[in-house]
């Protein structure tokens, strides 16, 4: 509930902003699409006092490739607001070892994605350039699954699905090549991905994105 007010608030000053200072030129919808790196060092990790640091051998694999796909619509040149389709990769772990002399192999892994409704700032540096920032909530679904095999026995397999909503927030840099044209650099947070049966993770990116607005 807390985010959602904080959500809206965020929303109406920035609607405020652009209501009596508008320029045609300025309002107008605009799509785009992102590409980058996607970090979460507490999503899987060997140190945890679980079965991975018990077999030994362990691997985290904490970085992964994400992307988005996005739609907004800028009040002016100040505010607007904007829906994106973000996929935060997939963040892995493995151990291969033994327990009480047992050849023991576990593996798992976890895939964060959602929709995001953010409210973005911008703060014109230029008229090609300035400064982005944004706030948020994000409608998160995170799969998960996990492998163990002891011995000769044949693995056991669990899958787990989670959802929920959790803040996230940004900032970065924008320039405009022309009119339709653009392109943007950002790092952005998701806070609190996860529940009481996967724990809970944030996960930053950073991205880059192309951006063409409609005329």
């Amino acid at each position: 509930m807390v985010i959602k007010k904080l959500f809206f608030a965020t929303a109406a000053v920035l609607m405020m902003l652009g209501s009596g200072t508008a320029d045609a030129q300025d309002q107008r919808g605009y799509i785009g699409i992102g590409i980058g790196q996607s970090n979460a060092p507490k999503a899987e990790t060997c140190h945890d006092p679980k079965l991975f640091s018990t077999v030994g051998g362990c691997n985290d694999k904490n970085t992964s490739t994400g992307a988005k796909v996005f739609g907004g619509y800028r009040f002016n040149q100040y505010g607007g607001a904007e829906v994106s389709y973000v996929n935060l990769g997939k963040f892995t772990i493995s151990a291969n070892g033994n327990i009480s002399g047992t050849p023991t192999s576990a593996s798992g892994s976890s895939k964060p994605r959602g929709f995001s409704v953010d409210a973005v700032g911008t703060w014109p540096i230029t008229p090609e350039f300035g400064v982005v920032g944004r706030i948020g909530v994000f409608r998160w679904t995170l799969d998960t699954s996990s492998s163990l095999s002891v011995g000769n026995n044949p693995p056991t397999d669990t899958r787990y699905k989670a959802s929920g909503n959790s803040l996230d927030f940004g900032l970065g840099v924008k320039y405009d090549i022309n009119k339709n044209v653009g392109v943007r650099a950002e790092l952005q947070r998701f806070q609190g991905i996860g529940d009481g049966t996967t724990g809970k993770a944030d996960v930053d990116s950073i991205s880059a994105s192309l951006v063409y607005r409609f005329r």
